[in-house]
């Protein structure tokens, strides 16, 4: 009755092993990164879509107020029309900051994917001396 031998790990085993789940990792950080900020901007595309339509709303009530003659009607609507050009404008500066992060963001990523694949090839050359060791019978 012959027990099956489980492989050492060796240095060599773990250098292997660290290299590949590195590179993995950083592969998925980099896709959770971006899917996440594509995520935020596509809320707030959505979010100015909602107050670009209240806006609109909101000038009608103003125009309507106007005209019927109506000045308390008329002061709320001015001060809800307000409101909402500062919340459009702040939703604008958000997008493009988001925008942006998103391009430093590609940028970074792309650097990072290139510095790594010097990961990739220490991964290689490992498995080429294991493969090597493992082929040789032992001395």
């Amino acid at each position: 009755m012959s027990a099956k031998k489980k492989p050492v790990n060796t240095p060599l085993h773990l250098l292997q092993q660290l290299s590949g789940s590195l590179l993995e990792h950083l592969e998925d950080a980099c896709s959770q990164a971006l899917a996440d900020a594509e995520k935020l901007l596509a809320k707030l595309e959505k979010q100015r879509g909602k107050a670009q339509e209240k806006l609109h709303n909101s000038r009608i009530k103003l125009q309507d107020a106007a005209t019927a003659g109506k000045s308390k009607a008329q002061a709320k609507a001015k001060d809800a029309v307000s409101e909402l050009e500062e919340l459009l404008d702040a939703l604008k500066d958000r997008q493009t900051e988001t925008r942006t992060y998103i391009l430093h963001l590609k940028r970074d990523a792309q650097e990072s994917l290139k510095l790594a694949q010097g990961i990739g090839r220490v991964k290689e050359a490992v498995g080429k001396i294991l493969t090597t060791r493992n082929a040789k019978p032992a001395a």
